[in-house]
């Protein structure tokens, strides 16, 4: 068997009708409730962008979808919510040369080759996310080739179904509090950009988080990179009543090893999580040797795919360290039905933020959420969806 085409796609609309970053309407999560609301960001400490992230998004938050195509009929194909048309590019013009004419098989060897020869411009970003949609699309034609699900070729089943905490927007905690779930993750509306207010305001909303939540269900705060030690210290000072579980990615990304070391110490008993804007199976190594953080958060569709998703999971293995990989998507499924050390997986609320429904408009069949939990068809081949191609445009460089 052997590669012989790829087609890649942008896509027309997202779920709330953002056409793209090209047109000033960011289809990052779908152009939904994350990218036209407050919320505390990297760029919130520059006013003139601080109201709404679809203010200072580009092409990179728009998504893109792969197509693999092989000599013995089997293809798979990848819809990757980051990326875009850079992606595209990238892939167009680089990455085709390392898999036309290859063993689909081969797929640490093609990650190997597309890793290696972006070295002198990649490690990260949006070349990470071009590496992602290849790798992803493998693993799905490689799946489909042998009629298995992607979760049994890649460890098999390790639970009858997923446990789900569910993302959403603090205004939208009434919609999600009886509907199964083990916890909910708010986006902080506030940040370093704050000040002492910020601190305060935090400490009020996830006061009223936990009086609406009840004492039966988790609370996880995602900061997006907007905090400091100062900011996250302060705020964990004053929610120790409240039983928050974690703080995620409070700092920003990248040779953040030992500050987030002394933040984990700091802030305890509320874990840290990071890992979603990290890219690099090197600094995941890092972060997981040094015990920067509590829980280890791989973006696959970010990071580079399966292939080095895998090997962060090895690593972090030996530390009893769980794997829960950021965002929601079909792929986050498969990897989670197939690995021990990932005891439940992030839904993310999309759209409006209010109701359960699929988290890619251009996806056919992709697993939802019942009473909170996520179950995967056996019989279903690759990752078990389908495109929905009206929704495509090719993409042309």
């Amino acid at each position: 068997m052997k590669i012989t085409d790829i087609k890649l796609y942008t896509i027309k609309s997202g779920d709330t009708g953002a056409r793209g970053a090209a047109q000033g309407e960011s289809q990052y999560w779908g152009g939904g409730w994350q990218a036209q609301t407050l919320i505390s960001n990297p760029m919130s400490v520059h006013p003139k962008y601080s109201r709404i992230r679809s203010l200072w998004m580009g092409g990179g938050q728009d998504p893109f979808v792969i197509e693999i195509f092989t000599d013995a009929g089997a293809s798979g194909f990848c819809a990757n919510y980051g990326g875009g048309e850079f992606a595209c590019a990238v892939i167009e013009k680089h990455f085709k040369r390392f898999l036309i004419g290859q063993d689909p098989f081969n797929i640490e060897l093609i990650w190997d080759q597309m890793n290696r020869s972006t070295l002198p411009y990649g490690l990260g970003g949006v070349t990470s996310m071009a590496i992602a949609g290849v790798d992803l699309a493998l693993y799905d034609l490689v799946a489909k080739a042998q009629k298995l699900p992607v979760y049994k070729m890649i460890g098999g089943q390790t639970k009858e179904s997923i446990p789900c905490y569910v993302t959403i927007h603090p205004d939208y905690v009434d919609a999600w509090r009886h509907r199964g779930f083990l916890g909910v993750k708010i986006a902080a509306p506030w940040g370093v950009e704050s000040g002492r207010d910020g601190i305060k305001k935090m400490e009020k909303l996830i006061a009223k988080l936990r009086n609406d939540l009840g004492d039966d269900m988790e609370i996880m705060i995602d900061c997006y990179l907007s905090w400091d030690i100062e900011f996250a210290t302060r705020v964990a000072e004053r929610v120790r009543d409240y039983d928050v579980k974690w703080f995620e990615d409070p700092l920003q990304n990248g040779w953040a090893t030992e500050s987030n070391r002394i933040l984990r110490d700091r802030i305890s008993p509320i874990l840290l999580a990071t890992g979603n804007l990290e890219y690099h199976p090197k600094a995941f190594h890092d972060i997981i040797h040094n015990h920067a953080t509590d829980i280890i958060q791989p973006e696959m569709q970010w990071c580079g795919g399966y292939t080095p998703t895998r090997w962060i999971a090895a690593m972090a293995k030996p530390y009893d360290m769980p794997v829960i990989p950021h965002g929601s998507s079909v792929y986050n499924y498969h990897f989670v039905m197939a690995n021990t050390n990932s005891p439940y997986a992030e839904y993310l609320s999309v759209g409006k933020g209010t109701d359960i429904q699929p988290i890619f408009s251009v996806l056919d069949g992709e697993p939802l959420p019942v009473n909170g939990k996520v179950s995967l068809d056996p019989n279903k081949p690759g990752f078990g969806v389908e495109l929905k191609r009206e929704l495509l445009t090719p993409f042309k460089s």
